[in-house]
């Protein structure tokens, strides 16, 4: 169990930490000189089967930003109140702070206690009460101690055992990709560079990769000590130092605030959708475009908090929605909590929890956004899922969403399955929609072919693109993905890029079924010395445009392939083409297909020969180059279905 210690300059949290441990953590020289913590200390002592990790934070008013950081990811707090000075500034400011950590376990510390008498000790007690009404730490315990006398520390240690019996396992959440929030970076002889922290998600172990952010500089992890002891891994809940390694590593590039964290977690955020609130104590509401620090993890930058236009302003107490535009990147996820501060980081004013991170610049206050961060705020990942299924009729992008989350593989797919979500594949992203809507799409294309079956005999049937043409746009994602799932299961069959109901044949009305008779005639007995449009029109007796229409229906049932818009040949015809066009290729010494020798092999006629090697340019069977074509493909692989 992690447990920070909070509270006024000169309360005695380090001299509370060193009798509860033995350990000063007051390590640099100027500490020792000035007898005021300036950085953050770390001790740790075992009781029973229970390692605790103590972070000692610095009580000044000016070093607040480091105490968020240290207190940020820990699972307990020590709020010291000196017995004799009584609750002050920085005793308040910092049970804000854990307040807004979400930080509900926790004991009250009154140090100092042999300079008070009882109704000192009684008076403090009840303001401390006071102050902690209504947080987290509301009901807390408070125990009156000396660290110079030692009365009322075994008591102290008591309550921090009793409160470890309700931290969760060793390990929980070790399933998550790792996290851990760096709060000290620094070299050691022999060993390198090490970076400590609180680890908040997953497991580390010697060897694994990982990222440092906000850079996204690849590490690998030589040596790992949890909780002050050497191990050969690093669980959630536990402070941890670890020695990385890494060819673009250097103690530069790194400082607190920063992460390591496992590759499918990287990545950075400029803005924030966060829903936040303003203390009570404040004296204005916090106002559209307000300036403000904004503290996440170890990590503090300055920003703005944009608000509703309906709404542009918080009022002390309130909380909203709110878009957080910050001035430099920080890593975040959703869950993850904030503390703001004024533009001057002269006190603490609100606070709250990460809802989205980069989410999309424009329209973040239209209702469709609004219900996504609502489903987004679901603390429950299958809740948040089941919700943000009905809200993203787009499409829900399963990637994102497990990563804002820190789901794993397998337990996203059990979330999918258990929410009876269908997945989809399209332009490189996972999308997931209600299994209800997919079967409700289902029922009308099968519906749709019927129709269009019925009206247009003639039509072979429908491309992918064409079917996404009849739907809505929240729909056409969905097309390919029901029209597969079809397919697979025999309500549809396919054939080249058509989808048909089976069975379905086409069939040509009588009179375009005898003017095709008479085109055919013409097509087989012209053999390679096939008209163009208007010489076919004017063997047929008719005129070009009266022809054209028939030919492109014939052309889209197969019979003819369309090659220009004067050619129109029959498929055994352009495969036999294509298969000479690769035996030309072969026989050149730099494998080039030439317009002569293609003309000459093939033994067509000059009209003819460019629209054939354009057509084989556009179905990718040739690429042109500035000395002739290359062929990019075996002739059989594109026309081999339809070889004389």
């Amino acid at each position: 169990m992690i447990v920070a210690t909070a509270g006024h300059i000169d309360h005695g949290k380090t001299a509370l930490v060193k009798a509860l441990t033995g350990i000063d953590a007051d390590r640099l020289p100027e500490e020792k000189a000035r007898g005021i913590t300036l950085d953050l200390g770390f001790a740790y002592a075992r009781r029973g089967a229970l390692s605790l990790g103590f972070v000692d934070v610095p009580g000044h008013e000016r070093l607040v930003r480091t105490m968020v950081a240290g207190a940020t990811g820990v699972d307990c707090a020590i709020l010291v109140v000196a017995a004799d000075d009584g609750v002050m500034p920085q005793t308040r400011e910092h049970a804000a702070i854990l307040d807004l950590l979400g930080l509900s376990r926790g004991i009250v510390a009154l140090t100092k206690a042999d300079r008070a008498g009882p109704e000192r000790i009684a008076a403090v007690t009840e303001d401390v009460r006071a102050l902690l009404a209504g947080t987290g730490l509301a009901g807390a315990p408070i125990l009156p101690c000396s660290a110079l006398t030692g009365a009322g520390i075994p008591e102290v240690l008591a309550r921090l055992e009793k409160a470890g019996d309700g931290v969760a396992p060793r390990g929980a959440g070790s399933e998550r990709g790792f996290r851990l929030a760096i709060d000290r970076c620094f070299t050691l002889p022999g060993a390198g560079l090490v970076v400590t922290g609180a680890v908040h998600a997953g497991t580390v172990r010697v060897g694994d990769r990982v990222l440092v952010s906000a850079k996204g500089i690849e590490a690998r992890v030589r040596g790992i000590h949890a909780q002050g002891e050497v191990a050969a891994e690093g669980r959630a809940g536990e402070r941890c130092a670890l020695n990385l390694t890494g060819p673009r590593l250097s103690r530069d590039d790194i400082h607190r605030g920063e992460w390591v964290l496992a590759p499918a977690l990287s990545g950075t955020a400029t803005r924030l959708d966060a829903r936040i609130r303003l203390l009570p104590g404040e004296a204005r509401p916090l106002r559209h475009r307000a300036a403000v620090q904004v503290h996440c993890g170890a990590a503090g930058v300055t920003g703005r908090v944009l608000l509703a236009p309906e709404a542009p302003a918080i009022p002390p107490g309130g909380e909203a929605f709110a878009r957080i535009a910050l001035d430099a990147p920080l890593h975040a996820l959703t869950g993850d909590r904030l503390v703001l501060r004024d533009a001057v980081a002269a006190r603490t004013i609100g606070g709250g929890r990460v809802i989205d991170a980069d989410g999309p610049r424009r329209g973040a206050w239209l209702p469709a956004r609004r219900a996504v961060l609502a489903a987004l705020a679901e603390p429950k990942d299958g809740a948040a899922l089941a919700a943000l299924l009905d809200a993203e009729p787009a499409g829900l992008e399963v990637g994102r969403f497990a990563r804002l989350r820190n789901i794993p593989p397998p337990a996203l797919d059990g979330l999918l399955a258990g929410h009876a979500a269908r997945v989809v594949d399209t332009e490189g992203r996972r999308l997931a929609f209600p299994a209800a809507r997919v079967a409700d799409l289902e029922a009308r294309l099968v519906a749709l072919f019927e129709a269009r079956h019925a009206a247009e005999p003639d039509n072979p049937g429908l491309s992918a693109d064409e079917v996404a043409a009849d739907l809505s746009a929240a729909d056409r994602p969905l097309a390919r993905l029901v029209l597969d799932g079809l397919t697979r299961a025999g309500a549809l069959a396919r054939r080249g890029a058509l989808h048909h109901r089976p069975g379905h044949e086409a069939r040509l009305a009588p009179a375009d079924a005898a003017l095709y008779a008479e085109i055919r005639a013409v097509v087989e007995a012209a053999g390679r010395d096939q008209p163009r449009l208007h010489l076919l029109a004017e063997r047929l007796g008719r005129e070009p445009e009266a022809v054209r229409p028939l030919l492109d229906k014939v052309g889209r049932i197969g019979w003819l392939r369309r090659v220009s818009k004067a050619y129109y040949l029959p498929p055994p015809l352009l495969a036999d083409l294509a298969r000479i066009a690769e035996a030309v290729a072969g026989e050149h010494p730099e494998g080039l297909l030439t317009v002569g020798r293609f003309r000459e092999a093939a033994g067509i006629g000059r009209n003819m020969t460019m629209p054939v090697l354009e057509h084989f340019d556009a179905v990718g069977f040739t690429a042109r180059i500035a000395d002739g074509r290359r062929v990019r493909t075996g002739w059989r692989d594109l026309f081999g279905a339809d070889a004389p």
